[in-house]
């Protein structure tokens, strides 16, 4: 099995993200964030998520996957911890990509439902969840692709 490195991900991503049915996969009106996988290879995997306002993932990293997600509709921030609490906003076009073990939170905080596509090589095995104490990440527990989502 092969891992596409950050910035190849990250061009997958932006050749899905082209798909303008992508859309209509997912209700926006659902109170609770949602999510689909919508293509899966040896070497990657696709996903759509809607996120609701108020909607966040709470902190977690993807285990030995990179990955990269772009903002199609509605606005998302994300936050990030590396010797102190960084946001950054994200609107409709604009992409993250990011490298195995990177770890954040990422919220829709606006009014309006988001939606966004995230893709991740190799396919997600894992994902760790964190606690933000302020000053560090505490590692809460891990959880596995087939149990927990």
């Amino acid at each position: 099995m092969t891992q596409l490195t950050v910035l190849p991900l990250l061009e997958v991503l932006r050749s899905y993200a082209e798909d303008p049915d992508l859309h209509y996969l997912l209700d926006p009106d659902v109170p609770e964030r949602s999510w689909v996988r919508v293509h899966a290879a040896e070497e990657y995997e696709i996903w759509l998520i809607s996120w609701p306002p108020g909607a966040a993932t709470d902190w977690h990293d993807h285990g030995s996957s990179s990955g990269a997600f772009t903002v199609l509709q509605g606005s998302l921030t994300e936050h990030t911890f590396d010797g102190g609490l960084q946001l950054t906003d994200l609107e409709p076009g604009d992409s993250k990509a990011f490298g195995a073990g990177y770890a954040h939170d990422v919220r829709n905080a606006s009014d309006l439902p988001a939606l966004s596509l995230h893709a991740y090589s190799p396919r997600l095995s894992s994902m760790t969840r964190f606690r933000f104490r302020g000053d560090r990440l505490e590692v809460l527990g891990v959880e596995s692709a087939g149990q927990d989502w």
